[in-house]
């Protein structure tokens, strides 16, 4: 189990570790500077993303079809996986393949994994100190709408991410 402020020392790590500094954060790169290969995959329009890992080998998919945005999401998500999740149970395995899917019948257990996930993500895409030092730089007014909508520009994610990143960052205190 990982909190918050756990996984944002992992993100902030893993950024300082790769000297990544830069807008909008490279998350392919980030993924492949871990072994990790990231190729497109028609997943279906139900499913976002998967990681596979067979080998010692792994794999993130991503739905073509679906925004730039949404699928450096997934992809964040999906290393988010890797990274917290990648020697623990609870995986599909079938025939030497692991892969971490979604169903309709998730456990509490599986549904903490998205949640970490998700937070990963997010602090990996928007990580904390260059949020608050672009927040800084542009003198940002976080109350407008299209304030986010520029920061989360600037990000390369979605103004809903932003926002949700804005509210669940404790170092932030606007909302």
């Amino acid at each position: 189990m990982n909190d918050r402020s756990a996984i944002e020392r992992k993100t902030a790590k893993i950024l300082d570790d790769l000297q990544i500094n830069e807008l909008p954060i490279p998350v392919d790169k980030i993924a492949t500077s871990y072994g990790l290969e990231v190729k497109p995959y028609d997943l279906g329009e139900d499913v976002s993303g998967v990681l596979v890992i067979s080998n010692g080998v792994g794999i993130i998919g991503y739905n073509p079809n679906e925004s730039t945005l949404r699928q450096r999401f997934t992809i964040a998500h999906e290393f988010g996986h890797f990274v917290l999740h990648g020697n623990i149970g609870g995986l599909f395995i079938d025939k030497g393949f692991r892969v971490e899917f979604r169903s309709q019948k998730s456990t509490t257990k599986e549904i903490r994994k998205e949640q970490e996930a998700n937070a990963f993500a997010a602090a990996l895409l928007m990580p904390e100190k260059i949020l608050f030092r672009e927040i800084k730089n542009h003198n940002y007014d976080l109350t407008e709408e299209g304030s986010i909508q520029e920061l989360a520009n600037l990000f390369n994610v979605s103004s809903q991410a932003m926002t949700f990143r804005l509210s669940n960052t404790k170092s932030f205190n606007w909302f």
